[in-house]
């Protein structure tokens, strides 16, 4: 049976009060969502804050945070946050670490070596939620003697999320969970799969042992074009956050055109939205699930047939016009329904 988690990025979500970030998640058990996902942008809302509302109004549906990185809040904070979230909200909390880059440049953070930073930050999380004293020494994330003074009493689901090549290969090594993110396409996410296939043969593991999602940015809307429209700006910044890496362009065999790449060279945020006015249909194809309801359900089933994946991540953008909530039912009413019965065939 698939699972079906959703998410919003920080643009769909930027005026939602904390009362309404309660709504929204009754909104999303009430639809039969897996896993609320709160994203993690800096200068918004926080999101363990944000996960804490969400809990309290519901009962079922799962409580996700994407990203948690290892730079700007220390991992023993973070487990700390992560248990605090998951005692209120009866065991439905999980993580998802990723490299991150919301606010580094406000806050003159460098981003230093991301997978090996994600490992450690990964080991000293899973060993604080387990109760066990920590002192690590690693490359980037030390710790001296921390507890918890508090143990969750199940193993809370920790995901490393990423679309980079060396990432995905690492977190097949140790991760228990893999959110495959960006690509929308089989054969985006197939070779996605083998990085973090030959990373965990590396260490003597199977793709068997692993948690995978195939998580997209997603833009539905019974008006293709104004679908597509709904992604640009979210393309613009994914390529504006991952710059100079194009490996996952190229893997998808696109290249960024000329005009894009030299305002993302400028490294002037404020010329993103500039850029996403310039971005091809051909990349939200690439990079998104976007589209009529029959589209965009044809395209998760495709990815799902050609992969063996059953956990489909939503991360919803707006078209032009559309509401929080119209987006979220359109996926709920017409999205799931046509995956859920070309799956169970």
């Amino acid at each position: 049976m698939p699972l079906f988690h959703l998410g919003f990025p920080a643009p769909s979500i930027g005026d939602l009060t904390m009362s309404d970030h309660a709504a929204l998640a009754r909104l999303c058990e009430q639809l039969g969502f897996t896993t609320l996902w709160h994203s993690n942008h800096r200068f918004y809302r926080e999101m363990f804050i944000r996960m804490a509302a969400s809990a309290m109004p519901t009962e079922r549906i799962g409580l996700g945070g994407a990203v948690a990185e290892p730079y700007g809040v220390h991992p023993a904070l973070t487990a700390q946050s992560l248990a605090t979230v998951d005692e209120l909200s009866g065991g439905r909390a999980m993580l998802a670490l990723g490299a991150g880059s919301s606010g580094f440049q406000s806050m003159g953070i460098k981003r230093h070596r991301p997978a090996v930073a994600l490992r450690e930050a990964y080991a000293v999380i899973k060993r604080l939620l387990a109760g066990e004293e920590v002192t690590f020494e690693g490359e980037i994330i030390r710790v001296y003697r921390a507890r918890l003074q508090f143990v969750p009493g199940h193993s809370i689901p920790l995901w490393i999320a990423t679309r980079g090549d060396r990432i995905l290969e690492t977190s097949g090594e140790y991760s228990d969970a893999v959110m495959i993110a960006t690509y929308a396409t089989p054969k985006g996410v197939r070779e996605a799969m083998g990085l973090v296939e030959r990373g965990a043969k590396r260490a003597g593991r199977s793709l068997d042992g692993l948690r995978l999602m195939s998580r997209v940015d997603t833009c539905v809307h019974r008006d293709y074009k104004l679908a597509y429209d709904g992604t640009r700006l979210m393309i613009a910044g994914l390529l504006w956050s991952s710059y100079p890496d194009r490996n996952f362009v190229k893997r998808v065999g696109l290249e960024v055109p000329a005009e894009i790449e030299t305002l993302i060279a400028k490294r002037d945020y404020n010329l993103v939205a500039q850029a996403a006015k310039l971005v091809p249909d051909e990349f939200v194809k690439a990079f998104c699930w976007a589209g009529t309801p029959e589209m965009v359900a044809e395209s998760v089933i495709v990815v799902a047939r050609a992969s063996g994946i059953r956990e489909f991540g939503f991360w919803a953008l707006l078209a032009p016009g559309q509401t929080r909530e119209d987006a979220t039912q359109l996926i709920a009413d017409e999205v799931l329904p046509r995956i859920r019965s070309a799956l169970d065939k």
